[in-house]
């Protein structure tokens, strides 16, 4: 049997069948990645009980998305900070903190990147173009841009991707603490651009998007996790 590969989704408003409906999204790439890997996609709408969710569950990928409300890393929100939703938080967060209690395999991205890193105790830069030192750090706002990010040896994702690897950015934001996690990967700017957790038997969160860049390793690496 394959492994059953969870994926979140976003609730946003777009003109499909009518006028600004509230539509479940993600972007292809995410199912076919785990596709090409082994996997089962499975996309997760926000529900109330992760519990019941999480154990139907062979791993789990937290997708990007929107920002993080700030609150949750004691900021006020910057003028910037605009697109956030308390339910999705609320929702992936516990998603998150079940999948490490229960050691299920798996793989942040993006926001959920930074989601992780802020329920693990850490924060956020909340515009990365307003902050001294990564002002020229990427692109947002649908467009993208590339950058080198040098990996940790030892780590997991070196065992994956080696020493370096290109990623990609098209966020606002960036981890400023990874809290208790381990920092294994930084772009050349210095900032966090993955992380792992050791008591974890596989937990990668990368700030770039592997799905869009054609890093099948990692998925072949959480597809491996999941069926061990």
């Amino acid at each position: 049997m394959r492994p059953l590969i969870g994926i979140t989704t976003s609730v946003n408003s777009r003109d499909y069948e009518v006028s600004n409906q509230s539509v479940v999204m993600l972007p292809e790439t995410y199912p076919k990645a785990v596709q090409r890997a082994g996997g089962i996609p499975l996309l997760l709408s926000e529900c109330d009980d992760s519990e019941e969710l999480l154990d139907c569950l062979d791993g789990l990928i937290i997708s990007g998305g929107r920002d993080i409300n700030p609150k949750l890393y004691n900021q006020d929100a910057h003028q910037k900070t605009i697109d956030f939703s308390d339910s999705q938080d609320k929702w992936e967060a516990s998603l998150i903190e079940g999948a490490i209690e229960r050691d299920i395999p798996l793989l942040c991205i993006c926001r959920g990147h930074q989601l992780l890193c802020v329920i693990r105790g850490g924060e956020l830069f909340q515009d990365l173009p307003t902050t001294e030192g990564f002002e020229k750090h990427g692109e947002s706002g649908g467009k993208w841009s590339q950058h080198i990010v040098k990996i940790e040896p030892g780590s997991l994702i070196h065992e994956l991707l080696g020493d370096e690897v290109n990623g990609n950015s098209g966020h606002h934001q960036g981890v400023s603490d990874a809290g208790d996690l381990k920092v294994v990967g930084r772009t050349l700017d210095g900032l966090i651009e993955a992380v792992e957790l050791d008591t974890c038997r596989f937990l990668i969160s990368t700030q770039w998007h592997p799905e869009m860049l054609g890093q099948n390793s990692i998925f072949e690496g959480l597809i491996k996790a999941s069926i061990e």
